[in-house]
């Protein structure tokens, strides 16, 4: 008598890891915090809705995160999805110990793949000095340094996000603002993003205001 298999899936596959130290300063508490931004690619031959968890571990200090369907972030579709999470912390934003991380994605068979990153992060003293420089005036943002390549996260004044706009040359005209996104008419707060090249750092810088007034009403 043949007896049947047991059925079992495929494992899941770790394509590229992408991944930042975040700096943020925060102007309404006036702290400054660490974070960390990390997406992979994943295949799963077996579907992507087999995927079912997520750790990133640090096994010398014995830290771990878990991410799942319910909160990790995704974007793209098919094979050019990425998960992972924006805001991975540390208690009270305090620096990421510099070492060896594993990252572990499992599916529902409980196959793994797994995959490592040597995470070392500037100093806190070192990446202040990357915070830029931000000026809100009646025509436009400026932002200094002006060679780096800057991103506005923008929000209407309630919180809601309402789109992300890349700034080059440290001035962005808040007439051009106004015509492309109604919702800001009324004023709005933005938070300034910016990569560093060669460092895997990111800063952000905000949330800053602009006026009704200076919104162009």
């Amino acid at each position: 008598m043949l007896l049947p298999l047991a059925c079992t899936g495929s494992p899941p596959e770790i394509l590229e890891v992408l991944w930042e130290i975040r700096l943020e300063r925060d102007r309404d508490s006036g702290l400054v915090s660490e974070s960390l931004s990390l997406f992979v690619k994943p295949n799963d031959p077996d579907g992507t809705e087999d995927l079912e968890e997520m750790f990133l571990i640090q096994d010398q200090e014995e830290l771990f995160w878990r991410l799942d369907p319910d909160s990790w972030s995704q974007s793209g579709s098919g094979s050019d999805l990425w998960i992972g999470s924006n805001n991975l912390r540390l208690p009270d934003g305090a620096r990421f110990p510099d070492g060896e991380y594993r990252i572990l994605l499992r599916d529902v068979s409980g196959e793994s793949a797994e995959q490592s990153i040597s995470l070392r992060a500037p100093s806190v003293s070192e990446a202040r000095g990357y915070l830029p420089q931000v000026s809100v005036g009646a025509e436009s943002i400026g932002i200094q340094p002006r060679d780096r390549d800057y991103v506005l996260w923008l929000y209407d004044l309630g919180g809601t996000f309402v789109s992300a706009v890349p700034v080059r040359r440290g001035s962005q005209p808040l007439g051009s603002l106004r015509a492309s996104y109604p919702a800001l008419q009324s004023g709005f707060r933005f938070t300034v993003y910016a990569r560093i090249d060669g460092r895997n750092l990111g800063i952000v810088d905000g949330p800053y205001t602009v006026a009704a007034s200076e919104a162009g009403r």
